[in-house]
């Protein structure tokens, strides 16, 4: 399953975007969640910046900094996510 927020403009270097998504999740211990973020273009489209991906089970509830990595891999610290996470198994 797949959700997206929504663009913020003007705020590239701080967005907040104060979303909430909701996930019904039958195979917990297969489950992957991976974060993405992208510069929306004018003329090429939205432009990859960062990601990161880990298994479901290995996020842990409250509040977590999500670093982000380019798609090599590579660290791109600082660059990061602040999210809030919480779950009922």
């Amino acid at each position: 399953m797949k959700q997206q927020t929504r663009v913020i403009k003007k705020n590239a270097f701080s967005p907040r975007w104060n979303e909430t998504f909701t996930f019904i999740i039958h195979v917990p211990e297969l489950a992957l969640i991976r974060f993405v973020v992208e510069g929306q273009g004018l003329i090429a489209g939205n432009e990859f910046l960062g990601q990161y991906t880990l298994p479901l089970l290995c996020m842990n509830k409250g509040y977590r900094r999500i670093p982000l990595f380019s798609r090599m891999g590579e660290s791109l610290e600082p660059a990061s996510l602040f999210v809030y996470v919480w779950y009922v198994r």
